[in-house]
């Protein structure tokens, strides 16, 4: 499956979380039970990701989990 860029800006979530708010939402977050999944990524949201992770002393996968989450949170639909 191909896609196409959206040419839309990328809305960093990091931005609108506070530490405090991130570290509860990721222990939350690990104390669910998991499914392993794939996802492919662009390769800059993949760095930014680490990166950001690495800053916060958590591995990437959950950060990616958190983020996730707190989007749905955020936009509940149907």
């Amino acid at each position: 499956m191909k896609t196409e860029a959206t040419g839309k800006p990328f809305h960093d979530p990091f931005d609108e979380v506070n530490d405090e708010e991130f570290e509860r939402e990721v222990l939350e977050s690990l104390d669910q039970a998991t499914t392993k999944i794939s996802l492919r990524v662009p390769k800059d949201l993949l760095s930014r990701t680490k990166h950001a992770a690495e800053g916060r002393g958590v591995p990437y996968q959950s950060l990616m989990k958190a983020l996730i989450d707190q989007g749905r949170n955020r936009n509940p639909r149907p």
